[in-house]
């Protein structure tokens, strides 16, 4: 079977090895048909060393089950939290969850789902209507705008790409602005009157996707004295620099949304696809660009001027050339 693994820096490979087996009485025998290319794995395929892999966004095909195994079978399509980087895998079954036949194939990657699914449950909604801030747009931040909105909330997004505000507004944002486009009143900055304290300055909870030392500033000068700050998105990359002096002074209650949990991961696997089944979540048509599994890297340079393009990206595992397309 194939598997892709890194040359170096910017340049995948895609090798013969061994398929891999059942071993366990639970395990679950897969072939991988998509792989969601993901933002938080950019950083890592620019500075790879020669043999690392990637892929962690899978959806596929059970081709065999052990005798233990109850929640799939043969043929089914699935989706979950195994590996995308081969061919095939093989997994637990708690791992793996059954994809109806009303979801697509690129609408049911689970993995970045349950992502979005762990985190917006850790964000403190006290009252429907509450006023959330969202910062960053892309994928995964226009996802937590239409899961925010399944808790009553009112939701304002900030980007500073236009097209990512037009995205925002498709998946429920309320309000939308670049960050130079901000009501004063939305900022809470110690020490600056701005003659709006009779409608509170900043935000109870703002929720950061945008994954640069820009936006984490902004996150923190628009979160409410005593508010939640929600970081969902500083997996890899460099060191970022961080205003201590402001979350201290305004006791931000700092929170990591960055899922840790494998049993609540596994829990949003199920709801996720429970919420996009029955529509309380709308998150379905997501433009996606399909690439061929020999252009994986091609896929990864062009994540970065995707906006307004696309907001997904998925390797095909059942085909190895062809000109890549974008899908609703």
């Amino acid at each position: 079977m194939k598997k892709l693994v890194m040359e170096g820096p910017k340049k995948c490979k895609f090798i013969d090895v061994d398929m891999p087996v059942i071993e366990n009485d639970t395990d679950v025998l897969i072939k991988n048909r998509y792989c969601g290319v993901c933002m938080s794995e950019h950083y890592d395929w620019t500075t790879a060393k020669e043999g690392k892999s990637f892929g962690h966004e899978p959806i596929g095909t059970v081709v065999a089950v052990g005798k233990a195994v109850t929640k799939v079978k043969a043929g089914d399509r699935v989706s979950g939290l195994f590996s995308g980087h081969a061919e095939y895998d093989v997994t637990d079954e708690k791992n793996v969850f059954l994809i109806p036949d009303e979801l697509s194939d690129t609408a049911a990657i689970l993995e970045p789902l349950s992502c979005l699914v762990s985190a917006v449950s850790k964000v403190r909604i006290q009252v429907v209507g509450d006023r959330v801030a969202v910062v960053g747009c892309g994928y995964m931040g226009c996802g937590a705008i239409a899961l925010l909105k399944t808790h009553g909330a009112y939701v304002v997004a900030v980007d500073i790409r236009k097209e990512c505000l037009e995205d925002a507004k498709r998946y429920g944002a309320d309000e939308v602005y670049t960050p130079d486009e901000l009501p004063a009143h939305y900022m809470d900055e110690p020490g600056k009157d701005i003659g709006f304290q009779s409608q509170g300055l900043g935000f109870k909870t703002v929720m950061e996707w945008g994954e640069t030392a820009e936006s984490l500033d902004l996150a923190i000068r628009m979160t409410r004295m005593c508010g939640q700050l929600a970081l969902g998105a500083y997996h890899t990359g460099g060191k970022r620099l961080v205003d201590i002096q402001q979350l201290n002074v305004k006791a931000i209650d700092c929170l990591s949304t960055h899922p840790r949990e494998v049993e609540i991961n596994r829990t949003a696997c199920a709801n996720a696809v429970q919420m996009l089944c029955n529509g309380s979540w709308d998150f379905k048509n997501v433009p996606t660009k399909v690439y061929p599994w020999s252009e994986f890297d091609r896929a990864q340079e062009e994540l970065t001027t995707k906006y307004g393009k696309y907001m997904k990206a998925v390797v095909d595992y059942e085909k190895e050339n062809f000109e890549p397309y974008i899908i609703d």
